[in-house]
């Protein structure tokens, strides 16, 4: 049964086929299933057997919805899936309650870009979490709308992931599948999901699934025409979670006068940034300067870049006002992180330049993010800006975010001898108004 494509761009298992009207299979196998046949088996609390494209991992997983959960459907998976149990959730529900990636996404280096939260128990009602019992208990309230994070524990023995936040449409993935199906079928939009391993240890492509869902009575339905169905049937998009948390604040005496200082973390990184800021938004403009960590020029006084002279002409310029934030994105080495920085400090050393480096460690030029920053300043009642940057990569970014950024006031460093060829090279590769 290998996988082929037929000119209708169905899936053909040479003589296993899915038929337009039903989604059955022609040939008198009957455990492929249509959408609507898997929303019924789903209303019915029947498990399903998700089956992923033979281009991507050719795998299928167990699957039912997280709000349907029990000890005896959570042992099944762990008796005859054998792989990890895990609860697929939406971004949203990470977020209400608190669960960071267990990987940064930049970092993320499993071939699919799966995202793992950090594993979970129950914080209440369970001995060691790892029974059925136990873990039945923890993915139902993955499932619940109304969970704080306090009724879990970290780390567990569940395993969240996240789906991406544009389904199937974005991500392939049994996970994005099982949220999608969940939702479908009128629960919760969270699904349990596990492997099917053979009894020789590899993994289960559809001869074996096929035999493992005639044994159990489980129907099968295959990604691809789940994302069919979707296209035509769109689900409600779920407003977004704010993904930012003010956890601190004090007054911080500068050398260019008093501000107060707000301590935000970003929940599915688990990072701090920190705020700076004198005033509120009124009703003109609000002078603003978001500026990325740089321990070497700004702590360190490095003579390689501009960031410490930025930095200081903005603290300045605020105060002078009476008015106006900055922002202090821990994001060091335009996103690649203060490892990564010193070494491309060793490649330009060699001859290459900031933008080659970075390319060269397998980065992009420059792999910020300013969503945090776009909701710092909403949580802030900041909606309308005067950007105090070079950077119009920034500028775009923030307007994507729904900040209206009114004016653009540029920063002028007068450059010295070592950070000349830089700062050339942010000017004619990356932009910047220097």
């Amino acid at each position: 049964m290998n996988p082929v494509r037929n000119p209708k761009n169905k899936y053909l298992y040479k003589n296993v086929k899915l038929s337009k009207k039903q989604g059955k299979v022609s040939n008198g196998v009957k455990n492929f299933c249509s959408i609507p046949e898997a929303i019924e088996e789903i209303k019915n609390s029947k498990m399903l057997i998700i089956v992923d494209s033979p281009s991507r991992e050719n795998e299928g997983d167990f699957f039912f919805p997280a709000k349907l959960a029990t000890a005896k459907k959570v042992n099944f998976l762990i008796k005859q899936g054998g792989g990890l149990v895990c609860a697929a959730i939406t971004k949203n529900q990470a977020l209400n309650l608190q669960l960071p990636l267990m990987v940064n996404g930049l970092f993320n280096t499993e071939k699919t870009k799966v995202n793992f939260a950090l594993s979970v128990n129950a914080s209440k009602g369970i001995s060691t979490g790892i029974s059925a019992y136990d873990r039945s208990k923890t993915i139902k309230i993955l499932a619940e709308p109304k969970a704080k994070p306090s009724d879990l524990t970290r780390p567990g023995h569940i395993f969240p992931l996240i789906a991406a936040s544009e389904g199937l449409a974005k991500r392939q993935g049994h996970t994005e599948a099982a949220v999608a199906l969940a939702k479908l079928a009128g629960f919760f939009p969270a699904g349990v999901i596990c492997e099917i391993i053979r009894d020789d240890g590899k993994m289960a492509k559809l001869p074996d699934l096929l035999k493992v869902a005639q044994k159990f009575n489980l129907k099968i339905v295959l990604i691809k025409e789940l994302l069919k169905w979707l296209e035509k049937n769109p689900l409600k998009k779920e407003k977004p979670l704010k993904s930012v948390n003010r956890v601190a604040e004090s007054l911080l005496p500068t050398a260019y006068g008093t501000f107060k200082i707000i301590i935000y973390k970003t929940i599915m990184d688990n990072r701090e940034h920190s705020v700076l800021l004198i005033g509120s938004q009124k009703n003109a403009p609000m002078p603003v300067r978001i500026h990325s960590q740089c321990l070497t020029g700004d702590t360190f006084l490095s003579l390689k870049c501009d960031c410490r002279e930025q930095l200081h002409q903005s603290m300045k310029l605020i105060s002078q006002n009476k008015r106006g934030v900055i922002i202090y994105l821990n994001q060091e080495g335009r996103g690649i992180g203060l490892a990564n920085k010193i070494r491309t400090y060793g490649l330009q050393e060699k001859g290459l330049d900031t933008v080659e480096a970075n390319k060269a460690i397998g980065f992009s030029a420059d792999e910020r993010d300013y969503q945090a920053a776009a909701e710092i300043l909403k949580d802030l009642n900041i909606s309308t800006i005067i950007l105090l940057t070079n950077n119009p990569q920034k500028t775009n970014d923030l307007r994507s975010y729904g900040i209206n950024v009114q004016k653009i006031m540029p920063l002028r460093t007068k450059p010295n001898h070592i950070n000349r060829d830089y700062l050339l090279t942010k000017k004619i590769k990356l932009g910047h108004n220097l």
